[in-house]
């Protein structure tokens, strides 16, 4: 069934979806002062967002607004996949934040909002994203994405379309074969084969895979498909 809710700033309806046995939500329209006051709330809570994980955590997706926890059904996860990774919103900034150890990535759900990712800065120099084991080394930009490939063998998120030089020396140490696997968009693309030439120049074995979206937005069984379907260079 569907069922009206009243929740700050916007209006919206909450559904079931018998099939998956997850709720989401649709933002209906909003009114101009509505509209205005949501992203000054949000531009307010973005300056919150500082040098440790931002707080307060809402943990319990029932309790999120319409769209936060879609955006990750979107993606594959469930909410005991949410619940696993320690993924919450954060009322101020109006965001979801993804841990990983000290470190974050506090994500705008809502399409058109900048800046999309909100994080610590600057980044800690040592710092390697990495989630799941396997021969490969995949590199991702975001860690949604690198979660997602994660199910299937060892996958970095850069966190952006640059290779640091800590990624590679340890890409080095490790004698790693390496897959770039970042979004198909200009930038993604742009960037894959700039790190394509970093590897090279290094010899490392690697490969670019292309696809025609998000790693993030595949099934387990798509990403072992892809994975398998290109070859190394």
């Amino acid at each position: 069934g569907v069922q009206t809710c009243a929740l700050p700033i916007w209006s919206a309806v909450r559904a079931w979806c018998h099939r998956c046995g997850e709720g989401g939500g649709m933002r209906l329209q909003e009114s101009a002062p509505e509209a205005l006051a949501r992203i000054q709330a949000q531009q307010a809570g973005d300056s919150t967002v500082g040098l440790v994980p931002p707080l307060p955590a809402v943990r319990s997706v029932s309790e999120w607004p319409p769209g936060a926890a879609v955006w990750l059904y979107k993606a594959g996860l469930s909410r005991a996949d949410i619940g696993e990774l320690g993924i919450y919103w954060h009322p101020p900034s109006d965001r979801v934040v993804i841990p990983y150890g000290t470190f974050y990535q506090a994500r705008a759900y809502q399409p058109g909002r900048t800046p999309k990712y909100l994080g610590p800065t600057p980044k800690p120099r040592d710092l390697i994203v990495s989630f799941g084991t396997g021969a490969e080394i995949v590199l991702c930009e975001d860690m949604l994405s690198a979660i997602k490939v994660g199910r299937v063998t060892e996958a970095w998120a850069v966190l952006g379309v640059r290779l640091s030089e800590h990624h590679l020396a340890t890409l080095l140490q490790r004698n790693a074969t390496v897959a770039v696997w970042l979004d198909p968009d200009d930038a993604g693309q742009v960037g894959a084969h700039k790190i394509m030439r970093q590897l090279r120049a290094v010899g490392i074995p690697c490969r670019n895979i292309v696809s025609g979206k998000d790693p993030k937005l595949y099934s387990k069984e798509q990403i072992w498909a892809l994975c398998a379907s290109s070859k190394y260079t």
